[in-house]
């Protein structure tokens, strides 16, 4: 029991927690965002799930900076990094939408935007942590 209360209390651990509240909180905006668009509007798969990685993205960045990773530095100098980081995750997941519906065929409520909301954020982690919310770069 010890063993796994030291575990929790590594940083690290505590980090993956609080990053994975605020990605799971993003997701569902993302998710329902996209889902809305395109069942109830019947708007392009493209396009919905543009509207829900963008209301994503401002969820998504507000819970890390704040929360997940309690960053102090300038909004200056985090958002650019943030922006970046999450321009080629939504060209990820764009590419992804567009292969995995127009050559496999998938669709794209059930199989491939839950597959794009687990997968493209575990990337994204590896960036954020190392590169946007760096400790070594708290220029303010």
């Amino acid at each position: 029991m010890k063993v796994f209360l030291r575990l929790f209390n590594h940083p690290l651990i505590t980090l993956l927690f609080r990053y994975g509240i605020v990605g799971i909180i993003a997701s569902l905006v993302h998710f329902s965002i996209a889902y809305m668009v395109f069942s109830f509007f019947k708007i392009n798969y493209l396009i919905a799930h543009f509207f829900g990685f963008s209301f994503g993205l401002l969820t998504a960045y507000s819970g890390h900076y704040f929360y997940s990773f309690r960053d102090t530095a300038q909004h200056s100098t985090r958002f650019p990094k943030f922006l970046l980081t999450s321009v080629f995750a939504l060209v990820l997941h764009q590419s992804g939408a567009y292969f995995l519906v127009t050559f496999l065929q998938l669709d794209y409520s059930t199989r491939v935007l839950p597959l794009l909301i687990i997968s493209v954020p575990l990337f994204t982690f590896l960036l954020n942590k190392f590169w946007v919310f760096s400790v070594d770069d708290k220029s303010t």
